[in-house]
């Protein structure tokens, strides 16, 4: 009978999200460095974090790190070394995210929040920085390798695939659509998830529609199908610890919307 009742609690806990939350205290801080950067660059780097290298626990990123969950990514955003490198102060809870970029030429500011919120990392000082121009991918990894090393927890392996999706389909939107446009259309999809989750592959490209259709963003076939294939591994986060924030996301681009249109209004007049 123990066993059947162990096997049973066993399903139960495969078939509930993993809660993404990290339980840490704010003011710890931790560098995830680079592993290919010389002397000269990880100083350059370090100038970026306004720090002196010595003074901050570090932690390597390899381009191991970065294949792992990057294998389906062009291969011209990977490279074939690891240059980024980021800077984490943790702050209280409610501080939100200040995220700063030096040398990152693709992924943006916005692309970036929305995938640590995701994570669950919604209360962070971050610098992420390179010596010469890069795309920025291997800045998640790092965040993750940071914040494991800092709160002593794992990340769940299903929410680093999915935030690690995310940032690059965002940032592969980007391309197209626009970076204010493709994140503010994924981090609405994100708060769909509950009307959404497990429902038949038509009904959530009907709901992706939907969604660009209200913030007028026009969406190849292609587009929606990557955005389904983003919507299935996000069904395996708990995004509902991160709810807060994400609505925050959708109100900061609904009123940069609503102040685009009173300008454009405003120069009509003259």
């Amino acid at each position: 009978m123990k066993k059947i009742i162990g096997l049973i609690m066993s399903l139960m806990i495969l078939t509930i999200p993993l809660s993404n939350v990290l339980a840490i205290n704010a003011g710890q801080e931790m560098v995830a460095i680079g592993s290919n950067l010389s002397d000269d660059q990880r100083k350059t780097v370090y100038d970026y974090f306004g720090k002196e290298e010595g003074d901050v626990n570090e932690v390597d990123i390899t381009i191991d790190d970065e294949k792992k969950y990057l294998e389906n990514v062009d291969p011209s955003r990977i490279g074939s070394k690891s240059l980024s490198s980021i800077y984490i102060l943790t702050r209280d809870k409610g501080e939100g995210l200040d995220i700063e970029l030096h040398n990152i030429d693709w992924l943006t500011k916005d692309i970036y929040e929305n995938a640590l919120t995701t994570v669950g990392i919604t209360d962070a000082k971050i610098v992420i920085a390179s010596p010469i121009n890069v795309s920025g991918t291997a800045a998640l990894m790092g965040v993750y390798k940071a914040y494991e090393q800092m709160s002593g927890e794992t990340v769940p392996e299903e929410t680093k695939e999915a935030a690690t999706e995310e940032l690059v389909t965002t940032g592969e939107l980007s391309d197209d659509i626009g970076s204010e446009d493709a994140s503010n259309l994924v981090n609405e999809l994100k708060l769909s998830m509950d009307d959404i989750k497990d429902a038949d592959d038509s009904t959530v490209k009907e709901k992706i529609n939907e969604i660009a259709n209200e913030k007028d963003i026009t969406l190849t076939d292609e587009q929606v199908e990557q955005l389904l294939k983003l919507a299935r591994n996000l069904e395996n986060v708990d995004l509902s610890s991160v709810s807060e924030q994400l609505q925050n996301i959708s109100d900061k681009f609904n009123d940069s919307g609503l102040w685009d249109k009173i300008v454009n209004f405003v120069k009509d007049l003259f």
